[in-house]
């Protein structure tokens, strides 16, 4: 498509996976700043999230394009998302360093719940007492029933010549 390799080089520098780099590079450095060697993060069309762990607790930050436009603030895709929670963690990097609070502090809200465990019945009776159906149990034979029949009054009335077969 392109005979001059100049001119492609120059083309393609412009193109996301640049912007995608940038981004990435940014957030090494504020993870190295922050002293955080396990960190995870991904972004979709929508969203991004940054996983870490610090002094043996895990992290979560989120943000999402919907979050944004809740705010007024216009983002194009998650990858927006990642460089405004890069931004935010640059931002906390400069505040820790004037030495205003620790970085416990101001992570304290973002910490990933726990996983309770579930509350599971010890015996068969309680299972069959939390679980116990409220519908209609069907007739134990297979045949429709006239009460079971919701539009059946509607239908009699606009169409009473038509017969009916009971199926039994």
């Amino acid at each position: 498509m392109f005979k001059n390799p100049v001119f492609k080089n120059v083309l393609f520098k412009w193109m996301p996976h640049k912007e995608q780099n940038i981004c990435e590079k940014k957030l090494e450095k504020v993870m190295k700043r922050l002293k955080i060697d396990d960190y995870h993060f991904n972004w979709d069309r929508n969203s991004c999230f940054i996983e870490f762990a610090y002094q043996g607790e895990p992290y979560r930050l989120e943000h999402s394009i919907e979050k944004a436009k809740e705010r007024g603030i216009i983002l194009r895709n998650g990858l927006d998302c990642l460089n405004e929670l890069t931004q935010s963690l640059e931002e906390l990097c400069v505040i820790l360093d004037r030495g205003i609070y620790k970085f416990e502090m101001w992570i304290t809200g973002m910490r990933l719940p726990t996983a309770k465990p579930k509350d599971v019945p010890e015996f068969q009776e309680e299972f069959h007492i939390r679980y116990k159906s409220t519908g209609t149990q069907a007739p134990p034979e297979f045949h429709k029933n006239e009460e079971n029949l919701p539009f059946q009054n509607e239908f009699e009335e606009e169409a009473p010549n038509i017969q009916r077969h009971s199926l039994k």
